[in-house]
């Protein structure tokens, strides 16, 4: 059987962590391609088994989907729009981690008349929208979702209670643009950190909050019959307390240098991490107000290589579609949403089920 061709344009964290995780699969045959030579370095120390190749400044990307069958960008949200527009001339299937943009669905809309289209193939967006519609599809009828995600150390020890797990520009983004939220059936806009509660799972207590995670998600709900929808991230107890302390007392809300410099050195890089999901939905039997909570933790496995469990998920969520396409589960054209899947089948995978912590 001839392999299935797929090039990953990005050597970062998911882009490697993916190329790792698919290469456990011999149906594949990978190739791994960045304009970073540090970053090819790294990967090519893993031992994967794939090609690399190191991408000139202005180089051309057609000539390497020449002869691909999917193409895959783990690369930031600024250079997007350049891949999906080099898988669209080379009419191959797509997929990213990113919330697509109007620019990127424009590009990417005629492709997906030949060929699979898959955006927000990662965390959030993605997996945690399979696990919320599927939770709705269980338990109906509902009238309230609270979606809670966190990617949070494993053993916290200082007061925030939290690392550097992704991002710092993402994090602070999270924390300082409005909130997107369904109140009465309506999508508005919350400040940032509003809608603060404390919560237990599984014996730990934490804290969960809304930030401007999600939105993708949020607009998908707002054409249910829901009346109220949050997104909210999760965090141990009294780490908003600190971040107000931070943001609002001292204004780093206003000088985002200054707090991004503070985390980015003051926060210890965090590899032993745990990934939360916990959604709850209420609804009415009859007159029975009603209630049902699923809660998924996920952690990293050292055999997927040296790579967080936030970005391991990343990957293993990617990996299982992929694989799903390329075993013919999932239909070689068009766009797959998010929340179509069977959650119980994708949960069972091999590229997320060694995530899963009991």
């Amino acid at each position: 059987m001839e392999k299935f061709k797929l090039t990953i344009f990005g050597a970062g964290n998911v882009g490697t962590a993916l190329a790792v995780t698919l290469t456990k699969n011999s149906d594949f045959a990978i190739q791994l391609v960045d304009h970073n030579e540090d970053a090819l370095h790294r990967a090519r120390a893993l031992n994967i088994d794939a090609g690399f190749r190191a991408l000139r400044g202005g180089e051309e990307l057609d000539p390497i989907l020449s002869d691909q069958d999917m193409a895959v960008s783990a690369v930031p949200n600024i250079a997007v729009p350049r891949i999906a527009a080099a898988a669209a001339r080379a009419g191959v299937h797509y997929l990213d981690f990113s919330a697509a943009k109007d620019q990127t669905r424009s590009i990417l809309e005629p492709l997906s008349q030949r060929r699979a289209v898959m955006t927000g193939c990662g965390a959030s967006p993605g997996i945690v929208e399979n696990i919320a519609f599927g939770l709705l599809r269980e338990f109906s009828p509902v009238s309230d979702l609270i979606i809670r995600l966190g990617a949070i150390p494993r053993y916290p020890n200082n007061r925030l209670g939290y690392g550097q797990i992704w991002n710092v520009d993402g994090l602070i983004d999270e924390y300082t643009l409005p909130s997107m939220a369904i109140r009465n059936g309506q999508l508005v806009a919350l400040s940032p950190l509003e809608d603060y509660e404390r919560f237990c799972a599984e014996g730990v207590n934490y804290e969960a909050f809304a930030t401007s995670g999600g939105v993708d998600c949020l607009k998908l709900l707002s054409d249910s019959t829901l009346r109220n929808a949050t997104f909210k991230t999760i965090r141990y107890p009294n780490h908003l307390d600190y971040m107000r302390f931070l943001l609002d007392d001292l204004d780093l809300r206003n000088r985002r240098d200054m707090l991004k410099s503070l985390l980015y050195n003051g926060l210890p890089v965090i590899e032993d991490d745990v990934v939360l999901v916990v959604v709850t939905a209420r609804g009415y039997r009859g007159r029975q107000p009603t209630e049902r909570t699923v809660c998924h933790r996920f952690a990293s496995v050292r055999s997927l290589g040296p790579f967080n469990a936030l970005t391991q998920l990343a990957a293993g969520y990617a990996g299982s579609l992929i694989s799903a396409l390329q075993e013919g589960s999932i239909p070689l054209q068009g766009t797959v949403v998010q929340h179509g899947g069977e959650m119980a089948e994708l949960l069972s995978s091999p590229y997320l089920s060694p995530l899963l912590v009991d």
